[in-house]
């Protein structure tokens, strides 16, 4: 088996050391059949050895990066002050904006509900109750107003609503139709009951519950 190196590669000083010497290792591995339990085995060790290449030029790229970062800093102070500057203002923000719109969600809720009302009359659904998640941020826009985002998630939910309610008005179709062939096989053995002599026998007694067998196997 091909051994491969992964620590001969170094990245330090703005210069890659080892970089030609792990690309010659793997120039020289070539994947070959596999067709036995032993070249199995050796193709999946060639293969680990493999994969642990592209972890490790990440490893030593994220090194680099670093250290790159580092010296960027130290070269031009002001780039983390801004930074650090950007995000304080950012968190300041957020904290005079967050109070404000939790304020207004209930409002925000109350306005959408006319649209939600029509879309569902529209679909010939019942209204549901604007969900708190309508008043987040992402479905209104800057001035406080409804965005497309939000009337298209309107019209999926009604429609998703709306499928839902043919299901279950299909499986109550179903149940109700389940219940009349039901209330039909017992009116069949009760009419086909020998009220004069009343004697069955085993046979007799099976064919006559033989109409109940649809609902024995439910």
């Amino acid at each position: 088996m091909k051994t491969i190196d992964t620590d001969v590669v170094v990245i330090k000083d703005s210069q890659a050391f080892g970089t030609k010497e792990l690309l010659a290792q793997l120039q020289d591995i070539h994947p070959f059949d596999v067709s036995s339990n032993t070249e199995l085995a050796l193709a999946k060790k060639q293969r680990a050895a493999v994969a642990k290449v592209i972890p490790a030029l990440k490893k030593q790229r994220k090194a680099f990066l670093a250290d790159m970062e580092e010296q960027l800093n130290e070269k031009f102070p002001e780039l983390p002050a801004i930074e650090s500057l950007a995000n304080d203002l950012l968190d300041d923000f957020d904290s005079e904006i967050k109070p404000y719109v939790s304020s207004i969600k209930g409002e925000r809720l109350k306005q959408i509900q006319p649209e939600i009302d029509e879309v569902a009359a529209n679909y010939e659904v019942e209204p549901y109750t604007a969900p708190a998640d309508y008043a987040n941020e992402e479905y209104w826009t800057a001035t406080n107003k409804p965005s497309k985002k939000l009337r298209d998630k309107i019209v999926t939910d009604v429609r998703l609503q709306k499928v839902d309610m043919a299901k279950v008005e299909a499986k109550l179709d179903s149940e109700k139709r389940k219940s009349e062939r039901l209330k039909d096989a017992i009116c069949s053995i009760i009419d086909n009951v020998d009220r004069v002599n009343g004697l069955y026998s085993g046979d007799d007694v099976i064919k006559l519950l033989m109409p109940l067998g649809e609902f024995i196997k439910d």
